[in-house]
């Protein structure tokens, strides 16, 4: 019983980093003013420090959903032809959130399946950074990763012991299977396009070095500046602490699994995050390349 109290806690713990995650960078990441000329919202772009805790307290909630995601399996027919399944399920989902403002001024979400739905704004001698600069550039991570998520992560959901017990013996849920991947991909999506005020804050640190090498279209120097192998280090480091925290209290609670539930997801949670390193590497690199456009 305390096993389970302890896993119920676990859960408790990370839905509540998701809102805390989801309200810091809607509203306390940023100092919201108005603009008299525009009547537009102008925000003030977090610092580093800001932001690195604004991704820490995203990361829970892409752990925990893994692994929920991770004892429902892997149906291959959900996959097929480019995943068209899942996008079909995606597009009634992304337009909800569409009228309910998940995609709207100011915000850094954006979907997979229909178009960007946010009008990018123009400087003006008082705003010479509206928030919708960060919606401006043309480049978005989401092709690579949803195309890395249904490729290389989903054929790793290979847990024998599911979590649904049906009386006809079927294991599958393909609607809990697909809700949860909806979720995963809107986390990383969300995670990744914050890479676009990361590579702002670095922008404005150093403003005379990234500016000669966007003016000479040099990715390879500007990913170079944009690199700091030390803190992508403590991310994975992190990423791999609390896929095994998760797996510790799962099984100290009695659910059963494979002798290599441990390492299997350690090296999911390893997998998703390095990718998503590079995918937000990608995305501070074009986002700054248009940076003067």
């Amino acid at each position: 019983m305390l096993a389970f109290t302890k896993v119920f806690f676990a859960l408790y713990l990370v839905s509540s980093a998701f809102a805390v995650a989801t309200n810091m960078v809607r509203d306390s990441a940023a100092s919201l003013q108005v603009d008299a000329s525009s009547k537009t919202p102008v925000f003030t772009v977090p610092t580093l420090t800001q932001i690195r805790d604004i991704l820490g307290q995203i990361q829970p909630p892409i752990i925990s959903a893994l692994a929920e995601r991770y004892k429902l399996g892997f149906n291959p027919e959900l996959y097929a032809n480019g995943a068209q399944p899942l996008r079909d399920f995606l597009k009634p989902r992304e337009n909800v959130a569409k009228a309910s403002g998940r995609y709207a001024y100011g915000k850094l979400e954006y979907p997979f399946i229909i178009p960007a739905v946010v009008k990018p704004d123009v400087t003006s001698k008082t705003n010479t950074f509206p928030p919708g600069r960060f919606h401006q550039d043309s480049y978005s991570g989401n092709p690579d990763l949803f195309a890395f998520y249904i490729t290389t992560i989903v054929p790793l959901f290979t847990s024998p012991k599911p979590t649904f017990f049906h009386l006809d013996n079927s294991t599958v849920n393909n609607d809990a299977a697909l809700n949860l991947d909806a979720t995963i991909l809107d986390l990383l999506s969300h995670r990744s396009s914050i890479g676009k005020v990361v590579a702002e804050s670095k922008f404005a640190a150093d403003v005379a070095s990234f500016t000669s090498l966007i003016q000479a279209r040099n990715t390879t120097q500007i990913r170079v500046l944009l690199t700091n192998t030390t803190q992508e280090a403590t991310v994975l480091t992190g990423a791999t602490n609390a896929a095994s925290a998760f797996t510790t209290a799962w099984t100290s609670s009695g659910a059963l699994d494979s002798p290599t539930y441990a390492s299997d997801f350690s090296n999911i949670a390893f997998t998703t995050f390095r990718r998503l390193i590079d995918i937000t590497t990608d995305i501070e690199v074009q986002y700054l390349l248009e940076r003067f456009h």
